[in-house]
């Protein structure tokens, strides 16, 4: 077996464990918010591979769906839909405002796809291909080791954008019929969908002004930002370690998964021999996301108004 399909297995098992957690927990709140992250990572992802023309995914997945070279794995959207809640039930522990909780989230995620994207597109050929770009380890202000910024920017505000939406109209939505619920969603995902596609738009047109420094410079900016507002939150908030009896072990497990996963590539690649400080940052990040699936506020998780 490939790391291609590996991945997308390890995908597949970490969805199920997933579902089964929000079931188990009667969580209806997370598991729309995953209807919305899911759809709207299927259709930002499908209409950006058709749309922007720049990049198309391997026909190495076992399930895709659209139509070559157009398609995209289906693992894709539901992963999507996982990391979104999952990333939020962590960021909810620093008792932020509800904007930053959601800045947090996205942080969480994108920080995991630097790491991630860098391997997958030199795995077997790649996830996917980015059209006319060639494989590196060079970080400049056109690619970081080959994954444009672009690709991480948009993907800061993709997140954040449904989280936001979804925990300001948590309440009037909580006693709604499913079939309302159902509505809700898409047009919650409509929104996500529609902010990331103005935003990279501008991006995009900013890119094409600046020689793609405004996606280098705004990523940055936003990334170091948010790193600021996190280790704030973590010294200065009121969090003990659990006991073991305590964690969250869907959320371990699932963030456990997607770094070790990073990590064995890495290895196999042999990027952490060609790029030491780089390997030893994955760790360091690695390891803070997992501590924080087993810490909590020993006050409250609930963020603010």
């Amino acid at each position: 077996m490939n790391w291609i399909n590996a991945f997308e297995i390890l995908c597949y098992a970490i969805t199920v464990v997933f579902l089964i957690d929000v079931i188990k927990r009667r969580e209806k709140h997370e598991f729309w918010l995953f209807v919305s992250a899911a759809i709207a990572g299927f259709a930002l992802e499908l209409l950006a591979v058709r749309v922007t023309d720049i990049y198309h995914y391997s026909r190495d997945f076992y399930i895709s769906i659209g139509f070559e070279p157009y398609q995209f794995p289906f693992f894709g959207g539901l992963m999507w839909g996982g990391l979104t809640v999952y990333s939020l039930r962590l960021a909810r522990k620093l008792r932020l405002s509800v904007f930053l909780t959601a800045l947090v989230s996205g942080w969480l995620i994108v920080t995991m796809d630097l790491f991630l994207d860098v391997v997958a597109i030199r795995l077997n050929g790649g996830f996917w291909v980015w059209d006319g770009r060639t494989i590196t380890f060079d970080i400049t202000h056109h690619m970081f080791m080959s994954v444009i910024w672009v690709n991480f920017l948009g993907y800061m505000f993709e997140t954040p954008a449904m989280i936001y939406i979804s925990e300001r109209t948590r309440e009037r939505r909580a006693g709604l019929v499913r079939w309302k619920q159902l509505l809700a969603s898409i047009g919650i995902a409509v929104c996500g969908i529609a902010f990331v596609a103005i935003f990279s738009g501008v991006s995009l047109l900013l890119n094409g002004v600046t020689d793609e420094w405004f996606s280098c410079i705004a990523f940055i900016i936003v990334w170091l930002f948010v790193f600021a507002v996190l280790l704030r939150a973590l010294i200065s908030g009121h969090l003990r370690f659990q006991k073991p009896s305590e964690w969250d072990w869907p959320v371990l497990l699932y963030w456990l998964a997607m770094y070790g996963f990073c990590i064995a590539a890495l290895l196999r690649l042999n990027i952490a021999g060609e790029k030491p400080m780089y390997f030893i940052t994955g760790i360091l990040l690695g390891t803070g996301t997992l501590v924080l699936c087993v810490i909590r506020d020993s006050e409250t998780e609930s963020p603010k108004a």
